[in-house]
C-alpha cells in the first residue's frame, strides 16, 4: 500500500506492488524469451549413460524432461539427481553420511538401483505456455527444481523454463515499468527531474 498525502495508508498499490503485478501476471511463452535455453528430452528408455549425453548437450538446462514412447511427457530428472548416480560409485561415502533421513534412504535406493531414465525418473512437473510465471515460479520452488518442462495440450513437450529466464522476465519487467514512469529511473539511481 502507498501513503496518501497525509501518509496514511491508501488503497492504491505501491510502485513496486503494480511492477510485481505485471510480472506475476506474464505468461510461460513470454520468460521463455528471455534466454534462449534448449530442452533437455530423453525417452524412458534410454539408459543413463545415453541420458548423460543428453544433458551435457543441452547447455543451460538443469531438468531432463522424460517422455513416453508417444513422446508424452512422464517424469522429470533433475541434474543433481542425475549427477548423484554417476557419482554414486565414485564417491559412495557422502551418500551414505547424507542418508540421515527416510527421503535420503529412499533416493539413495532409487539411484542405486536405476538403469533407465525410466527408473530414476521423478513424478512429471510442468507448465504451459499459458500459465503465469507466478504458477512457474511456485512450481520450482515446491518442487526444489531450477527448471520446468513447457507442455502442449497433449502433454508433449515444447520448451523448457528455468529460474535464469524466471529473474531476467522480473528485470525486464521492473526496467520497463520503471522507464515509462515520469521522473523514475532504474531502481538506484537518482530521478533527474527538476535539475538543472
Amino acid at each position: 500500500m502507498t501513503p496518501d498525502k497525509e501518509g496514511l495508508p491508501s488503497d492504491r498499490p505501491s510502485e513496486e506492488e503494480e511492477a510485481d503485478t505485471i510480472t506475476r501476471e506474464t505468461s510461460v511463452a513470454e520468460a521463455m524469451g528471455q534466454v534462449d535455453i534448449p530442452v533437455c528430452v530423453v525417452n524412458e528408455d534410454n539408459d543413463l549413460l545415453v541420458t548423460a549425453e543428453s544433458m551435457a548437450s543441452c547447455r543451460g538446462a538443469q531438468t531432463i524432461a522424460v517422455v513416453d514412447d508417444q513422446g508424452r511427457l512422464a517424469g522429470v530428472i533433475p541434474m543433481r539427481l542425475l549427477v548423484a548416480e554417476l557419482y554414486l560409485r565414485v564417491a559412495p561415502e557422502e551418500f551414505l553420511l547424507g542418508m540421515r533421513a527416510f527421503e535420503n534412504i529412499e533416493e539413495f535406493g532409487k539411484i542405486s538401483r536405476a538403469q533407465t531414465a525410466g527408473e530414476l525418473m521423478q513424478p512429471p512437473v510442468y507448465v504451459t505456455a499459458q500459465d503465469s510465471a507466478r504458477d512457474a515460479f511456485v512450481k520450482m520452488h515446491e518442487t526444489d527444481l531450477v527448471g520446468l518442462p513447457v507442455v502442449d495440450e497433449e502433454m508433449r513437450v515444447i520448451g523448457y523454463l528455468d529460474r535464469l529466464q524466471l529473474m531476467r522476465l522480473w528485470l525486464d519487467k521492473h526496467r520497463k515499468w520503471a522507464e515509462g514512469r515520469p521522473g523514475h529511473g532504474h531502481r538506484g539511481q537518482a530521478s533527474t527531474e527538476g535539475s538543472v
